[in-house]
């Protein structure tokens, strides 16, 4: 069994966690970490570094403050392990390097984790649930029934935008099932990607919440599968999935 790489110890703990939080706060942006997520971590670190400093003086505390402390880092756990598994760990858009000097022990430090290249492009499907939300979801093949995350791949690298109103059709293209096809820049492969964003998601099924001023806009969406540890070996891209929101 892999150590936990959310320290016991609570120096250890506070230390890893106030990195992070700077770390994040420095890069929110270029790592494509949502506003809302950033702000949160902040909160629950700048929280904890309150009473992580009511127990440091071991004449001073109560048992008091050691209760609240250890409550106030039980809760926090529970929102930092996933936000780092979600938006820090295999993220592509971070350096492994840097994942590493977080603690995060991402794939790709450890040789025995090399996987082979991808050559096939994952299979977008977009189910609009109402209230601005939406589900993505990406099978491995089309005659699949589940969707499920390509057994070579970290992950899925998502494109996406929002339309007002219905757009002309999106290019046509073709996606053959080899490593010629694989490339870094979409556009290389024929899509779009004027006014596309990314995101990158551990999942091959998730929900995603849009905000509801996007209700009723179109939502265009092509993806692929990716390695973190070495961005050659990612897939080819898939065809544009479309649904209007709801």
């Amino acid at each position: 069994m892999s150590r936990d790489y959310i320290p016991s110890n609570n120096n250890d703990f506070f230390n890893f966690q106030n990195y992070i939080n700077a770390q994040v706060s420095t890069n929110a942006t270029a790592w494509n970490i949502p506003a809302a997520e950033q702000t949160a971590l902040d909160t629950w670190s700048s929280g904890y570094a309150n009473v992580y400093k009511d127990i440091t003086n071991v004449e001073t505390r109560t048992r008091q403050d050691i209760t609240a402390h250890d409550e106030y880092r039980e809760d926090y756990v529970a929102f930092l392990r996933p936000f780092c598994q979600g938006f820090l760990t295999n993220n592509l858009l971070i350096p492994i390097s840097e994942r590493a000097a977080m603690g995060l022990n991402p794939r790709g430090l450890n040789p025995r984790s090399e996987r082979p290249y991808i050559t096939t492009a994952p299979v977008p499907a977009l189910k609009a649930l109402g209230g601005g939300m939406v589900r993505f979801s990406f099978k491995v093949e089309a005659s699949n029934k589940r969707s499920g995350r390509q057994a070579d791949s970290n992950g899925v690298e998502v494109y996406y935008k929002l339309l007002a109103q219905t757009p002309k059709p999106e290019p046509v293209v073709v996606l053959e099932d080899s490593l010629e096809t694989a490339s870094d820049n979409p556009a290389e492969s024929g899509l779009p990607t004027d006014g596309y964003q990314t995101m990158f998601s551990t999942r091959a099924r998730f929900i995603h919440q849009l905000p509801i001023a996007d209700i009723g806009k179109t939502l265009h969406v092509y993806a692929r599968w990716v390695n973190t540890s070495d961005a050659k070996k990612s897939g080819p891209y898939s065809m544009v999935a479309t649904t209007v929101v709801s």
